[in-house]
């Protein structure tokens, strides 16, 4: 430590030998600076203190991934708006998770409507630095060409290991290159929240809080996916069935259908959406060996409808682009938007599969819906009613539209696929015959 002690010695650390060359010049110059030089005496006598502190040392970079701290993946975490404070891993093996442990609730969670506060309430937890994260990077489609990817970040490994057992198998791809887009956020409680989920229905994130339920998830990931399968030229059909036989568009109760929860076609082949099923309890059962990845086409596609007007018959048979059409009209999963990809997507399947569409609405209930639904393939109808539709006669499809509504209900399928399929001239041409309005 170093204390200056006079205005002499001052001016001699500032001025250094140049001082002492023209000393007899600027001998009334240093008279006069005296007081500043003083001053600045003061000052030093505090400045120039230097503090010895202990030296702490960082090896830097220190990450280590398999012990959780790995840059890429937490950067990469930022992205999916989840800010990591502690440890995290991605892709551990199913041994790995499951020695991690940790118990894992099932029960069926109550759906809420997507809040900004909820979601920030959530993702901060998630975040935290006394959470430990795991990611799983898998895939719906068992199919390389068919699949689309979809990440789970869970502060739970027996829920990391559900939700590797339930999807697809995917190509390990650097963390960096890992596409923003379909994800699974999980966290085993949240305050005061029981067993929830939720859906961002701008970014498609799913939120589970509380329990993993298979069933629950399967549902949501129809709702927030099907537009991605589409706008690579897949068609996801989101209900059971068996490979060269009939696959439904939707969930229905078939009972001894292999594939439980959906395929995907596209002209690059069929496939199986998951590697494993909900079982009723909400768990997963594993079904990796069940089936191989590639898949025979189906024979039919069964598509749904929920026309309470009844202007849609009961079951019909339907050409390819008639498929299209009623699929943008009345038979696309909640949150589609992509119909014209759709549209073309139906086109290609048409090439290998008979298309058929039950409408619910004109059931006297759903079981008797999924009864016809189940023995409607291979059926051939005859063109009648006010949409000139093959009609099928089955059980219990017993109501119909008056000639208003039916009508009103034409000219409404019209105008929406109109918009939906702009320019795609043979889909618009399979729809009702209309009379325009008279001006």
């Amino acid at each position: 430590v170093f204390f200056p002690r006079s205005a002499a010695m001052i001016r001699r650390a500032v001025l250094g030998g140049a001082a002492s060359r023209v000393a007899g010049s600027l001998a009334g110059i240093r008279a006069a600076a005296a007081p500043q030089f003083a001053a600045v005496a003061a000052t030093r006598r505090f400045a120039s203190v230097v503090v010895q502190k202990d030296v702490i040392e960082y090896e830097f970079p220190r990450e280590n991934p398999a012990d959780g701290l790995s840059y890429e993946l937490n950067w990469s975490l930022c992205r999916f708006g989840v800010v990591p404070q502690g440890k995290s891993f991605r892709n551990l093996k199913a041994a790995e998770l499951s020695k991690a442990g940790g118990s894992l609730k099932k029960d069926a969670p109550k759906s809420v409507a997507w809040s900004k506060e909820l979601e920030t309430e959530f993702k901060t937890a998630l975040g935290a630095e006394k959470a430990t994260r795991y990611v799983q990077d898998c895939a719906l489609g068992a199919l390389a060409a068919n699949e689309v990817p979809v990440r789970m970040i869970t502060d739970s490994p027996a829920a990391a290991l559900a939700f590797h057992t339930l999807c697809s198998r995917t190509k390990a791809l650097p963390t960096p290159e890992v596409e923003l887009g379909l994800s699974v956020l999980h966290i085993s409680s949240l305050g005061s929240h029981g067993s929830e989920i939720m859906v961002n229905p701008k970014t498609k994130q799913i939120f589970m809080i509380g329990s993993f339920n298979a069933g629950a998830l399967v549902e949501k990931l129809a709702e927030v996916s099907t537009d991605s399968f589409l706008e690579r030229g897949v068609l996801p059909l989101w209900g059971p069935g068996d490979a060269g036989g009939t696959v439904y568009a939707s969930a229905v109760a078939a009972a001894g259908a292999k594939v439980k929860h959906g395929c995907a076609i596209s002209p690059a082949g069929f496939c199986r959406l998951f590697m494993g099923s909900a079982k009723s309890d909400g768990g997963v059962q594993d079904e990796y060996k069940l089936l191989p990845n590639k898949l025979d086409a189906p024979k039919a596609i069964v598509m749904f409808a929920d026309d309470a007007s009844a202007t849609i018959p009961a079951a019909s048979k339907l050409t390819p682009a008639q498929a299209a059409f009623y699929f943008a009209a009345a038979c696309a999963p909640k949150g589609t938007t992509a119909f014209g990809p759709a549209a073309e997507a139906i086109l290609a399947a048409g090439k290998s599969s008979d298309f058929y569409m039950i409408n619910r609405g004109a059931f006297s209930s759903p079981a008797a819906a999924e009864a016809a639904a189940a023995k409607v393939a291979g059926k051939s109808g005859s063109a009648s009613g006010p949409l000139g539709l093959a009609a099928i006669k089955v059980e219990g499809g017993d109501k119909t539209a008056d000639a208003a509504a039916a009508a009103a209900a034409a000219k409404a399928f019209v105008a929406s696929v109109g918009g939906r399929c702009k320019g795609m001239d043979e889909v618009l041409a399979a729809g009702p015959k209309v009379e325009e309005e008279k001006k």
